[in-house]
C-alpha cells in the first residue's frame, strides 16, 4: 500500500494523536484539524496549492461527528459540494446520524462507531484508500 495522504478531524487530542501514530507508523502522511471549520480551511488551503481540480487534495479524510464549531456532517457536506470524489471515513458515536444524512457505501463514504479497534480502524482506511 502506497503512502497516503490522510486529513484526521478530531476535537479530542488524545484520539486525533492516536489516529496519527497508527496512521504515520503506516506510513501516512497526516494532517489534523481540531474541528469541522479548521478542516473547510485546511481543506480549502490544500486545494488552492493542489495540482488537480478533479482530484482530491486529501487521499482520505478520517473524521469524527460531534465537534464544537462545526461538526463533522456539516463539514463533511460542504466538502463534498467543493469535491464530491473526496473520501470521508466517520469514526463516531453518533453512527445513525451519519447513516442518515449521507450515502454510506462503503467505497467512497464509510461509517464506523466509537470506540474502534484499531485493525478495524486501519482495515477501513486501506478499504476506502483502494477504491
Amino acid at each position: 500500500m502506497h503512502s497516503l495522504k490522510i486529513l484526521v478531524v478530531e476535537d479530542s487530542e488524545a484520539i486525533a494523536g492516536f489516529y496519527k501514530d497508527v496512521l504515520e507508523s503506516e506510513g501516512h502522511k497526516v494532517s489534523i484539524a481540531v474541528d469541522g471549520r479548521e478542516e473547510i480551511e485546511l481543506y480549502e488551503n490544500e486545494m488552492c496549492s493542489h495540482q488537480s481540480e478533479q482530484q482530491p487534495p486529501f487521499d482520505l479524510i478520517v473524521s469524527d461527528n460531534s465537534m464544537p464549531v462545526l461538526n463533522g456532517i456539516e463539514a463533511g457536506a460542504k466538502i463534498l459540494e467543493m469535491m464530491p470524489n473526496q473520501k470521508i471515513f466517520f469514526v463516531t458515536a453518533n453512527k445513525d446520524m451519519i447513516l442518515k444524512k449521507f450515502s454510506v457505501d462503503g467505497k467512497n463514504i464509510d461509517v464506523a462507531a466509537k470506540p474502534i479497534k484499531i485493525d478495524l480502524f486501519l482495515k477501513k482506511v486501506n478499504s476506502l484508500a483502494q477504491n
